[in-house]
């Protein structure tokens, strides 16, 4: 009885004692004041620990004081990297409000600047290193920032291994402050090495490649003064052949030789063969289902073989393409499709087989161009109905020779998700029957876009493009269904369903034209690493003439985009709504898929 007494006794005191409030987790708000809109209040907000960590609820005021502390040194530090070097920082908590209130005081003080920059060799004499015009990201009078120190050593050592030196190195980097006349002084002593000559290569980590394949895209030659843009264009041209999981080019000096570097690439291949799937879905075209098996190494000689099987509410496909690497040429390629499709989209059902084969070349980095051969036969029923035309005559069975042409100039700085740079595209196909219906008629189309960031860390990209399509040759009534231009759709008109951006029938079925014009406007905004926001405009149409007729109406409308970030590229998601709405269009849009929109 004594001891239940005890006990309740005890429990009455903890439960009235102040201890438990000790642990209750304290809820705050941080306020940085002291400096306004500028880069240095935008990089001590995103270091501030107890702006990052507000949702982490501190246990007690001391917990919180702590925190505080913590966070004194890392603002300094972060304020010193943008050149404030004499920056203050200090704080205060008021518990009494709810939540408690951490007010973090900024004195930034003044804006330190480069007084002099000095490039020594390790006699600690002045080094001359050419730089092939490129200015320093560190000079005299820049203001006083710790990135560009770094930036430029990196600088000077690749202009040494640009202009022969491939084992310059770095021996030292002394930075002085002086917080008397607010200057900072940087002297680097650099190593350059001898100056030599590229040597041999030798070719490692192969399994079924031939090593001719990685030797026909080394781009240096043997006897040339060493490059480091040679090395660096070598192992690019490697790793985007999508061959090899490792490529490392490694030069090492060769004792036989001291004036020249042996040159070691090691290149370790991947698995050359892929199994896939893939899906889509818009309103307009339903949902997709795409299943592909591949080969990037076929004979040995990085061949490549895709087989696809393509399955939908408005299309099925069973394709082979083939590309043969270095065909002829190191910067020339041979190509071959062969498809079996049955379409049935709003505006006509088309079932065909197409088979081409042709060449594509690189002129350089940017720009390609390519040339083929191709043979279609097809039997297509139109679905609009045109006054002049008979139910009999809406159906069409043609057989083509194509040849088409194109150049493709890519500057973007990614495939699927570009933030700068831009892309242009000619394209035209001459076609000419050998049966049937006698017809001869050319495709031309001319596109382009540009990407253009707004701020350092691609969070703001502004996108446009534009896009002009004709047929000249034959009358709209002349050309098969599948063979019109129609716009509309999650790649070209996003408020309008597919092949629906211009003139329908009576029953809401697209005509088809033989010219249209596409325009697009975005806004690229990242909210967080991973998740972004789209607001865009797209406007176009196609008409019955063979060049558009600005004239006439255009139909455009807004929207708004989501993307999933990955590692692989972004997942879109965009919805959109006609500005100019006519009694066949669905009041929204919804498109799903990878990558941007353009």
């Amino acid at each position: 009885m004594r001891a239940a007494k005890f006990s309740l006794i005890v429990a009455l005191a903890l439960s009235c004692s102040p201890v438990s409030a000790v642990f209750a987790d304290l809820r705050y708000e941080t306020k940085i004041i002291g400096i306004g809109a500028s880069d240095l209040a935008d990089l001590v907000a995103e270091v501030s620990q107890l702006k990052a960590l507000e949702d982490r609820l501190p246990i007690s005021e001391e917990a919180l004081r702590r925190r505080a502390e913590d966070d004194l040194d890392r603002l300094k530090d972060a304020a010193a990297s943008l050149g404030y070097w004499s920056a203050q920082f200090a704080y205060e908590i008021d518990t009494g409000a709810d939540p408690a209130k951490v007010t973090v005081t900024a004195k930034p003080g003044p804006l330190y600047h480069v007084a002099s920059v000095e490039v020594l060799g390790v006699d600690s004499r002045p080094l001359s290193v050419p730089l092939d015009s490129v200015t320093l990201p560190l000079k005299p009078g820049d203001p006083a920032r710790t990135a560009p120190v770094i930036d430029t050593e990196t600088a000077l050592l690749a202009g040494l291994g640009h202009t022969g030196h491939p084992f310059a190195k770095a021996a030292e980097r002394r930075v002085v402050v002086d917080n008397d006349t607010q200057t900072m002084t940087v002297a680097y002593t650099l190593d350059p090495g001898p100056a030599m000559r590229f040597g041999s290569a030798a070719i490692s980590g192969l399994d079924r490649l031939d090593p001719a394949y990685v030797e026909r895209r080394i781009r240096w030659r043997q006897g040339a003064s060493y490059d480091n843009r040679s090395v660096d264009e070598t192992r690019k041209a490697l790793v985007e052949s999508g061959l090899f999981s490792t490529v490392r080019i490694t030069p090492v000096a060769d004792p036989a030789d001291p004036t020249q570097a042996r040159m070691n690439v090691e290149a370790v291949e991947r698995a050359h063969r892929t199994i896939g799937v893939g899906l889509a879905y818009n309103t307009s075209e339903g949902a997709g289902a795409r299943l592909f098996w591949e080969n990037r190494n076929l004979f040995g000689n990085a061949e490549y073989l895709r087989l696809s099987l393509a399955a939908g509410q408005q299309k099925n496909e069973v394709a082979a393409n083939f590309r043969r690497a270095d065909f002829l040429d190191s910067e020339q390629d041979f190509l071959a499709l062969a498809e079996i499709a049955d379409d049935t989209p709003t505006a006509y059902h088309s079932r065909r087989v197409h088979i081409s084969t042709g060449l594509e070349r690189r002129f350089d980095r940017s720009l390609i161009g390519g040339i083929a051969l191709g043979v279609e036969k097809a039997n297509v029923v139109q679905l609009a109905i045109l006054s002049s035309l008979t139910a009999s005559q809406r159906t069409q069975h043609y057989a083509l020779i194509g040849l088409p042409l194109y150049l493709k100039l890519d500057n973007s700085d990614d495939l699927l998700d570009p933030t700068r740079g831009y892309r242009a595209q000619v394209s035209l196909v001459p076609y000419q029957s050998f049966s049937g219906q006698n017809l001869t008629f050319a495709f031309g189309r001319i596109s382009a876009s540009t990407y253009q960031r707004l701020d350092d860390n691609d969070r703001y990209i502004v996108a446009a493009s534009a896009a002009v399509s004709s047929i000249g040759g034959a009358s709209l009534a002349e050309l098969p269904a599948d063979k019109r231009i129609y716009a509309g759709g999650g790649g070209s008109i996003r408020a309008y369903g597919y092949q629906l951006a211009g003139p329908l029938d009576i029953n809401n079925k697209p005509i088809g034209g033989k010219s249209s014009l596409e325009l697009s406007l975005e806004a690229r905004i990242k909210i967080t690493d991973s998740i972004g926001i789209v607001p865009f405009v797209d406007a176009g149409s196609f008409y019955g003439s063979s060049l558009p007729q600005l004239g006439k109406r255009l139909l455009y409308g807004p929207g708004i985009g989501f993307r999933y970030y990955t590692s692989f590229g972004p997942i879109r998601v965009d919805i959109a709504t006609p500005f100019i709405r006519r009694r066949g269009d669905s009041p929204i849009q919804f498109y799903i898929s990878l990558g941007q929109a353009f």
